[in-house]
């Protein structure tokens, strides 16, 4: 399972080093909420998998900046991220699951509560069909 947020998977994943801006939808109130610099970590206890997440939000933006890096190393790709009465949704690029050598999609959820955000994965193991679960919690860092 490979999130790594922003988000607020949020979650979620094209497996590509390079861009890492994705579109962030919501009304206004809710992205100022949520902007900020933002760390965390997801894990998967099916997989025992785990990794960094970072992103980034600027106040009158809805494009932010951020990667999810499974086994440390691959970046994924967050594609879309949507807050709405303080619960992010979003979802990672299809990429390469290492445990099964397919292709698995990944999707979030997560709430906000003051400087935290916190929710849960799923990954979709496209061979199988197989879903694989997990968490995530990232902090907002100091202004």
């Amino acid at each position: 399972m490979c999130l790594r947020v922003t988000l607020l998977s949020v979650v979620l994943l094209a497996c590509g080093g390079g861009q890492k801006d994705f579109a962030v939808k919501g009304n206004d109130n809710e992205l100022v909420r949520l902007a900020g610099e933002w760390k965390g970590d997801y894990k998967s206890n099916e997989t025992g998998r785990s990794g960094p997440v970072t992103f980034s939000l600027q106040v009158g933006q809805h494009t932010a900046e951020g990667e999810i890096l499974m086994s440390g190393t691959t970046p994924l790709k967050i594609e879309f991220v949507q807050v709405k009465s303080g619960q992010v949704r979003g979802t990672i690029g299809p990429h390469p699951d290492p445990g099964c050598s397919c292709q698995v999609e990944t999707s979030f959820l997560g709430t906000l509560a003051g400087d935290t955000l916190s929710g849960t994965f799923e990954t979709k193991l496209g061979a199988t069909g197989q879903v694989q679960t997990g968490a995530w919690t990232v902090t907002r860092q100091a202004r």
